[in-house]
């Protein structure tokens, strides 16, 4: 975010402005002049346009002001491909992305870890209705609704690799290319989030505007972010002479009890596995507080100082070291 100050001064409006298209209008909006600027004014604002290099704001006195584009482009990229608190996109019992079909996954919203009730609520409870069905309905359209519509609001449908294409016939008579056969199964990462589909219904547009653009959203890169976590626990985990690891991390997680404070992020590590009596436990930093914003990095590193980390509701010995 950088200040107001580096954009030109307020000018009467006498030159022709270029109206915003759809890509545009989601690039040059209020919020992501607010996320660019941070003093910027968003009031009085009667009108967004664009001037060469530049966005114009043109307010209700009639006078306007200049803002580099490159800036406001930047701020979109990063909010839309940002990266969310690993307990965003988890479903019920800390459940992370299920495997659908043709290659996608569900994706649940976090429900049950935005507020210390949040398991009590409609969405929670269809998630747990709906967690083991969703694999008996193979219609995208059909998985999608039931996903996402204004009665249900529990998670995503996501391609992270691209969804698998029907079967194609074969040509006989070309020569057989593994890269390309492999290119013709799947499609590019999807999401069937509003924020993608917006991007891939104006794909030309935003690639006219953001160079080497290609659609994403936060829950592809949560998915990535993810997946990279399940891939360096197997690795520190193969990595282990024994079957059982010894050096062994426990976390809990409780969530915010209202919409101004954060969850609690609580963790105890031992090198007497897993299995070890709480007395051979001991809490990780007492004296700093964990949050949900912490737990992409804590996981991270304790794996790479060697640590297999283990939720604690899964340790039965270990059930009165945290008051919930």
């Amino acid at each position: 975010m950088v200040s107001s100050a580096h954009t030109t001064p307020l000018q009467p409006m006498t030159e022709t402005l270029l109206e915003l298209n759809a890509a545009q209008a989601s690039i040059y909006s209020r919020t992501n002049l607010c996320r660019s600027f941070q003093d910027f004014d968003d009031t009085e604002i009667v009108g967004i346009y664009l001037r060469d290099d530049n966005c114009i704001v043109v307010r209700r006195d009639g006078s306007q002001q200049a803002f580099p584009r490159e800036v406001i482009k930047l701020a979109f990229t990063n909010y839309t491909n940002r990266l969310k608190d690993f307990f965003s996109y988890l479903g019920p019992n800390y459940r992370g992305p299920s495997v659908w079909h043709n290659n996608a996954y569900i994706l649940f919203k976090g429900w049950h870890y935005s507020h210390a009730l949040g398991h009590l609520t409609s969405n929670a409870k269809l998630q747990q209705h709906w967690a083991d069905k969703f694999i008996h309905v193979s219609d995208p359209a059909k998985i999608t609704t039931l996903l996402q519509s204004d009665q249900t609001d529990i998670g995503h449908l996501v391609a992270p690799d691209g969804m698998r294409l029907p079967d194609r016939a074969i040509d006989m008579e070309s020569e057989l290319d593994s890269n390309t056969e492999q290119k013709q199964m799947f499609s590019e990462p999807s999401c069937s989030c509003g924020s993608f589909q917006r991007q891939l219904g104006n794909l030309s547009s935003f690639q006219k505007e953001i160079q080497g653009f290609r659609p994403w959203c936060i829950h592809l890169t949560w998915f990535n972010k993810y997946r990279e976590l399940l891939c360096k626990r197997t690795e520190v985990r193969n990595a282990i002479p024994s079957s059982a690891p010894e050096k062994c991390v426990a976390w809990w997680y409780a969530p915010p009890t209202d919409s101004t404070s954060d969850g609690r992020f609580v963790l105890l590590h031992t090198k007497y596995g897993a299995q070890a009596p709480l007395t051979h436990w001991r809490s990780y930093m007492p004296k700093e507080v964990f949050t949900q914003n912490h737990a992409w990095d804590l996981f991270f590193n304790m794996m790479a100082a060697g640590y297999v980390p283990f939720p604690g509701a899964s340790l039965p010995q270990l059930k009165s070291a945290v008051k919930k």
